[in-house]
């Protein structure tokens, strides 16, 4: 399998769906669909947040005993708002919507009936929710075992021997990371193909079976997939991390950060299409015939 030549295909793909009149203006409309959700879910967050739940917490919080200030409880409700504001692209994925196209098939795709893309973007979404329920299972399975196992030792200690339990925690905290890791690893490797397969064949049922998509998988090479999430991985890492360095320049200055992050997320829409390009010529391998090697033997 040459890997140029399906990263070439990708490039030239990306190129021509996104570096022409029509391209640019489907490149702005994708852009929009993503900061506009962003934005309404972080200002109806900030404003529920800073105006109605922060002077609840500062009441109860704020005081001698409990070290909390009111810059402290304003400043992780702001966090909490960027959250539910990224949680809003999840729930408008017009941008899932339109990879999703570009799976299915190798005509460039426009970002109109937007309608349509809401509803292929919830496609995707839900298969991922899918694929992420152990990731949620395995943290609250550990969130449980650390409160019971806190509760647990300090009954039986009274207070005494601490270093044990602090011991304890860091080993279940170890244990938990190398387990969430470990089926990170395994949930990325299916579902990456889950995710095209399911924009190919339409079925969330044939998405999921694991046997089915191992079986891809295998006829893909597991070599030649594991590579390609490799340098698909090592991408994304170095786009994300060029705008974080270039934000930790202004000392992650309020203004650089928002536009930083604005313009990580117009330059990783032509990205994730690349990616997913390139992830579906790399899915197209398991439906080749494999080529006969055929040689002649008259000089024999």
């Amino acid at each position: 399998m040459e890997h140029a030549e399906h990263i070439a295909e990708a490039v030239s793909y990306t190129k021509d769906t996104f570096l022409q009149i029509d391209g640019i203006i489907t490149w702005v409309k994708l852009f929009l669909a993503i900061i506009i959700p962003l934005i309404s879910g972080f200002g109806l967050a900030t404003l529920i947040l800073q105006f109605l739940v922060k002077p609840a917490l500062v009441s109860i919080l704020v005081g001698p005993n409990l070290g909390f200030t009111e810059a402290g409880i304003a400043y992780m409700l702001q966090y909490l708002a960027v959250v539910i504001g990224i949680i809003f692209v999840f729930l408008f994925p017009y941008y899932q919507g339109y990879l999703c196209r570009s799976m299915k098939t190798r005509d460039i795709t426009k970002a109109e009936d937007f309608s349509g893309l809401f509803f292929s973007g919830w496609k995707i979404n839900t298969l991922i929710i899918y694929y992420l329920l152990p990731l949620i299972a395995i943290f609250l399975l550990y969130a449980l075992l650390f409160t019971s196992l806190n509760g647990a030792l300090d009954t039986i200690f009274a207070g005494e021997m601490a270093w044990l339990e602090t011991v304890m925690d860091y080993a279940l905290l170890i244990l938990y990371i190398i387990v969430e890791f470990a089926t990170f690893i395994f949930i990325a490797l299916f579902g990456c193909i889950g995710l095209v397969h399911l924009a190919r064949t339409g079925s969330f049922k044939e998405a999921v079976k694991i046997k089915k998509i191992s079986a891809l998988i295998k006829r893909i090479g597991w070599y030649d997939y594991i590579l390609c999430i490799v340098i698909v991985t090592l991408i994304l890492l170095t786009v994300a991390v060029f705008f974080i360095g270039l934000a930790s320049i202004f000392d992650f200055a309020v203004a650089a950060n928002i536009i930083f992050f604005g313009l990580m997320i117009f330059v990783m829409i032509p990205v994730g299409l690349f990616v997913t390009r390139y992830l579906t010529n790399i899915y197209e391998t398991a439906f080749l015939e494999p080529e006969e090697d055929v040689e002649e033997f008259d000089d024999f």
